[in-house]
């Protein structure tokens, strides 16, 4: 690990003027993910700006129909917040499956959903790949049994995150602050593919930080996350997806959002799947044309072609146990 300074900023704004102050500060949250990075080599900051001590970070409140969260929230906190479990059930089930215990109190809702990619090329230090400014992305070529179906291309990353798809699915809204202020955008947002840019996952200038998460009310609505993945016990997706589904009296969709984790670069809007139900009922027609609508427009690569008949049986497994709950 190289040598850096650390600071401990007791507001946004002076950690704010911190980052701006180096090209190469970088924040941390709980740190789980920069520090295996410094540890490896592969991030190399001069400064690192802890925002553990910056008041207001790290809290769960329910106000005006909406749920607001912290970007220092524990994702332990997630898991067992009875706020959580009333107004986004959904978050608590994926906030359930991230990691193990003891890195579910450490790491924080920010830093799971910024995580970098877990692709082993990326995270060999000796490997120079695409996403770290090399001209290829090695998996094409390589071991690419865990890398993208859907959206993959020149970069072939899948998003880590257990928290981002479901929070897209929600319709979360996150508060970015910067050298100008604040600024609010739809969590969807924030994702960047590597066909826009092949060396960063988000659109997070290296002078902001995320400051609130916002999770409006679905009180109609019933949501299922499931995920795939090879160990039962710590392990990130092969195939995840988080759906949220309204319907009226008679049992008809009104709204549907499906979003994916684990097959792409990005929280995966399925939006053929979505509307695939809408104005359906859920029965096993729908959920079959919904399932194949989820993986349209995938590609495999020479190894990963399981993960698409994953994804559809993942999605179609969800929607069945929304239709039979």
């Amino acid at each position: 690990m190289n040598s850096f300074a650390y600071a401990t900023p007791r507001t946004v704004e002076e950690a704010v003027d911190l980052l701006a102050s180096r090209e190469e500060a970088m924040v941390m949250a709980g740190g789980v993910d920069l520090v295996h990075e410094m540890k490896r080599g592969i991030r190399k900051p001069s400064l690192v700006v802890h925002l553990d001590r910056i008041p207001g970070l790290a809290s769960i409140d329910s106000t005006s129909g909406s749920l607001s969260i912290g970007p220092l929230v524990r994702i332990r906190e997630l898991e067992t917040s009875p706020l959580v479990a009333t107004h986004a059930p959904l978050l608590a089930a994926a906030a359930r499956e991230v990691a193990t215990p003891q890195l579910r109190a450490m790491g924080t809702v920010a830093g799971n959903i910024l995580q970098r990619p877990q692709c082993w090329y990326y995270r060999d230090p000796d490997s120079h790949c695409l996403r770290k400014g090399g001209e290829h992305c090695h998996a094409v070529a390589g071991d690419n049994r865990y890398h993208a179906v859907l959206g993959g291309g020149p970069c072939h990353i899948v998003c880590p995150s257990d928290l981002a798809p479901a929070l897209v699915a929600l319709g979360a809204e996150v508060t970015v602050h910067g050298p100008a202020g604040e600024r609010p955008m739809p969590i969807h947002e924030l994702f960047v593919g590597p066909r826009v840019d092949p060396h960063n996952e988000h659109v997070l200038r290296r002078d902001e930080v995320i400051t609130a998460i916002a999770v409006p009310a679905r009180e109609d609505a019933v949501s299922v996350f499931l995920k795939a993945r090879e160990r039962t016990a710590w392990d990130f997706a092969l195939a995840s997806v988080s759906a949220v589904v309204s319907r009226d009296a008679d049992g008809t969709v009104t709204r549907a959002k499906i979003v994916l984790g684990g097959v792409a670069p990005n929280p995966w809007d399925a939006r053929a799947a979505a509307d695939a139900l809408v104005d359906r009922r859920l029965d096993e027609d729908a959920i079959r044309d919904a399932a194949e609508g989820a993986v349209a427009g995938a590609r495999a690569l020479r190894g990963n072609a399981y993960k698409i008949d994953l994804a559809r049986n993942v999605v179609a497994e969800a929607l069945r146990s929304i239709a039979t709950g």
